[in-house]
């Protein structure tokens, strides 16, 4: 008998994977819609009722009042590695096993941070606005090499470990700050590890890549953004929450740094997320509300790159979530704990 199993934020490059691949031992209803405590209530009482695994994106959220609707839950599998969107604790008294899936981003999230870089320092964006409306002014468009600058790298797990030798390539002075350090790093790549004050101070690019924790919540605030210099730039592809925006919104408007470019916001889900806007304000509270006004503000900023959290969206990255989560629901099932978070 086939496990009955539903997949939420559901994409049309996820659609090209299940093309290729079946699933024999799994009878899955695919779901475009996010899930929510809204959009649960459209389900079939016999869906809620069978289904044993759940698949979501971080575009879901899964609280206590979303598990009660789902008696015979197993494991939920996020199609991601941040799994703050999902409430463990809920998930732990009731016996269901949650996984993530690690490091499928390590290549297209490097990238993509690295196009951030460029784009900001060797002023894209400028060039591009002046090309569409066919007017051209060079001065807007003086940059720096990459080579004369230094990059601080905040987390050095595996796609911040990335991130410095590709700067290493680019002939980039690299710190960096990790509670955990890679002696290899400092050996083949040359990276200095110092203290987070050290690099604000010191880099002329500072990259974010550690886990949104109580500990990492607000890293970088107006003290932090004070210390930096102001031609500095700041690139956040990990998690929106990392930086409080309104600081940020201040210091790029007081021009106490350069530039910005983020993948991700504080409150995503409804600034940058799927569905109507208006209903989703209506459902928030007043902070969340306030960080949707300010990352609006952010966006019309020439020094600021703002994208809907699309770092990891490549079709090769895809495959890989999509490969992991199937093998390590597979494992869990047989008792193992391959990806398990809880």
């Amino acid at each position: 008998m086939s496990l009955k199993m539903l997949i939420f934020d559901y994409k049309d490059a996820e659609k090209k994977f299940f093309k290729r691949h079946q699933f024999h031992d799994f009878d899955i209803e695919f779901f475009e819609s996010s899930l929510n405590e809204t959009t649960v209530g459209n389900l079939p009482q016999e869906i809620k009722d069978t289904a044993s695994v759940i698949s979501v994106f971080i575009t879901s959220e899964i609280t206590p009042k979303i598990l009660e609707q789902f008696p015979n839950l197993m494991i939920i599998s996020t199609r991601s590695t941040g799994y703050d969107h999902i409430d463990i604790d809920a998930c732990c008294n009731k016996n269901i096993k949650v996984l993530n899936v690690e490091n499928y981003g390590a290549h297209s999230v490097v990238q993509y941070t690295f196009a951030l870089m460029l784009a900001l320092v060797r002023r894209l964006i400028p060039a591009l606005n002046d090309s569409h409306a066919f007017k051209f002014d060079t001065n807007n468009y003086v940059g720096r090499e990459l080579n004369a600058l230094t990059l601080g790298v905040i987390g050095t797990g595996a796609i911040g470990a990335s991130i410095c030798k590709i700067a290493h390539a680019f002939g980039m002075r690299i710190l960096a700050f990790d509670y955990l350090q890679r002696p290899e790093l400092t050996r083949d790549y040359h990276v200095e590890y110092t203290e987070k004050e050290n690099i604000y101070k010191e880099a002329d690019i500072i990259s974010l890549h550690v886990p949104l924790t109580k500990e990492t919540k607000h890293l970088i605030t107006k003290r932090e953004l004070a210390l930096m210099k102001h031609t500095a730039i700041i690139i956040n592809t990990a998690r929106g929450e990392l930086i409080e925006s309104e600081d940020l919104y201040n210091a790029l408007l007081n021009k106490n740094i350069a530039g910005a470019g983020l993948d991700v916001t504080e409150c995503e889900k409804i600034s940058l997320g799927y569905g109507d806007i208006t209903e989703k304000l209506e459902n928030s509270d007043k902070e969340c509300i306030s960080k949707v006004i300010i990352t609006r503000r952010l966006s019309q900023l020439n020094n600021v790159i703002i994208t809907p959290h699309v770092a990891y969206n490549t079709q090769d990255s895809i495959n890989r979530i999509l490969s992991v989560t199937f093998d390590s629901i597979k494992d869990c099932l047989q008792g193992g704990h391959a990806n398990q978070v809880n």
